[in-house]
């Protein structure tokens, strides 16, 4: 993405202030942090060590003229962080030198941010924001608590900021990757989808539901920013910036614990309890391991018998039969890979995956696939 070259602002005989502008041409008046607030922008000239305005809406998060604002001065990096947060208690201090900077794009729904704050430690307060956001850890450590819940976020692992509750927290050296989502943005969506939230929107834990969809999170979040927020192009087609915000919403509803549930009726996409997507994650990944019943509920943190409740409720089926059809899935892919010159046979892939009658399993396989799995394996 095209970018003028930083301007400089001395900000009350401190560091300087620096900002990044976009595509617009450099003019004599230097540009300054713009996010949002409940009056009129900072001008740069303005004490940033006073008490600033808070950010009120999220259309402005990503102002078109400023994407990046940093500082050596730890001074005016707490008057900024104060201004972009609900901070009620900001407490910092380390060593020399010292960085900070916050770096945004995205659109009125949606934005990635880059906080750092290198070479210290940074303890905050903060009151529930009007948006929904995760992060992950790039470098550095992290610590966040609530009044329910409390997370050491390790690097690389996504998480979600409780939107419903005060948190604190507090970091050495960090660097945190973030995606915001304006929450009445996504609750329009869920209307879309036949779906709602009792009482508002919220999330209601920290941690991703499973290592595998907090991989998936990850793994659309870095498609967004290389191929789309990185893409003039892309971020100049307003389809394109649609399917990332509808792409981020179900991945988030899918990787992290909220509150929505389907609208009675609804025959479109609902979000599972996280206690029916961990099982299900977790028999797909261990789908060829010798488990049951036991160790599925052990792996979605409820005990058994609430496990097969929750299953028969919302999928009208147990935890042993959605095993089953992960093995014949595995089955299936084996069998299509498989060679019967080279020795393959059914019965042998079969009983790979825990199959010991060779008829039960051909029964099962057809009534799943539609064909028997000796066509599959010749065809």
């Amino acid at each position: 993405m095209t970018s003028t070259p930083q301007a400089a602002s001395p900000v009350a005989g401190s560091a300087a202030l620096r900002t990044t502008p976009t595509n617009t041409a450099p003019t004599n008046t230097a540009p300054t942090d713009t996010t949002p607030t409940d009056t009129a922008p900072t001008d740069a000239t303005t004490d940033p060590t006073a008490a600033p305005p808070r950010a009120q809406t999220f259309e402005a998060l990503v102002d078109p003229r400023v994407r990046s604002v940093s500082t050596t001065d730890r001074e005016v990096a707490h008057a900024l962080i104060r201004k972009n947060y609900k901070i009620t208690r900001l407490e910092g201090e380390g060593p020399e030198p010292f960085t900070y900077s916050r770096a945004v794009s995205g659109d009125t729904r949606f934005a990635l941010c880059r906080f750092e704050y290198r070479r210290g430690r940074l303890l905050s307060e903060s009151d529930p924001t009007g948006f929904l956001v995760a992060g992950g850890v790039m470098a550095g450590r992290l610590s966040l608590r609530t009044r329910d819940h409390e997370l050491r976020v390790e690097p690389g692992a996504p998480f979600s900021f409780p939107s419903h509750d005060a948190k604190v927290m507090l970091s050495y050296d960090l660097v945190l990757g973030q995606v915001m989502l304006d929450r009445t943005a996504v609750e329009r969506e869920l209307e879309a989808m036949r779906l709602t939230a009792p009482g508002g929107l919220r999330s209601t834990a920290a941690e991703a539901v499973s290592p595998s969809l907090g991989r998936y999170w990850s793994d659309l979040v870095r498609h967004v920013h290389e191929h789309v927020i990185r893409n003039d192009a892309a971020m100049a087609s307003q389809l394109v910036r649609g399917s990332a915000f509808r792409s981020l919403v179900a991945a988030y509803l899918e990787a992290f614990e909220t509150n929505v549930v389907g609208v009675g009726g609804a025959d479109g996409l609902s979000p599972l309890p996280s206690t029916v997507r961990r099982a299900r994650d977790y028999i797909e990944q261990h789908a060829h391991d010798d488990i049951g019943v036991v160790e599925i509920a052990e792996a979605a943190r409820v005990t058994p018998r609430a496990l097969q409740l929750a299953f028969r409720r919302h999928l009208d089926s147990t935890p042993m039969a959605e095993l089953r059809r992960a093995r014949l899935r595995g089955a299936h892919g084996d069998l299509v890979m498989a060679d019967p010159t080279l020795g393959h046979t059914v019965a042998g892939v079969a009983l790979s995956w825990g199959f010991a009658h060779a008829g039960r399993f051909a029964a099962q396989y057809t009534a799943e696939f539609g064909r028997s799995p000796r066509d599959t394996l010749e065809g």
